[in-house]
């Protein structure tokens, strides 16, 4: 069992991993999304193209974002232009975390 640890926290949620799996748990909003740290960079990367192709609705209120979260149990997030933004935000945050605390490791090991 993962004893997620919450290394980034915001208003609209936070981030966390497991010291001992490094799964990646976060929540936004009401939605709880579970990573395996192998897929955090495909995570991003879709992240990413999602933020360069997503079209903002004349109702920037409007929820017509989608996020699509495959796997055994498909998850579906729908989020307005702004909501996105503070996602990203949040994930950009995480990954900027996660990168430092990668290279802390290292040096502390001696394989720098």
């Amino acid at each position: 069992m993962c004893d997620f640890r919450k290394f980034i926290v915001e208003q609209a949620g936070y981030v966390a991993q497991c010291p001992f799996c490094r799964s990646i748990e976060i929540v936004y909003g009401t939605s709880v999304i579970h990573i395996g740290f192998l897929d955090w960079v495909s995570f991003n990367d879709y992240l990413t193209s999602v933020q360069q192709d997503c079209r903002v609705s004349y109702n920037r209120n409007q929820k017509s974002i989608m996020l699509h979260f495959g796997g055994n149990g498909p998850l579906q997030m729908f989020l307005t232009a702004d909501e996105l933004q503070e996602f990203c935000a949040l994930i950009d945050q995480a990954d900027s975390e996660m990168h430092a605390q990668n290279l802390i490791e290292m040096f502390n090991s001696g394989r720098v």
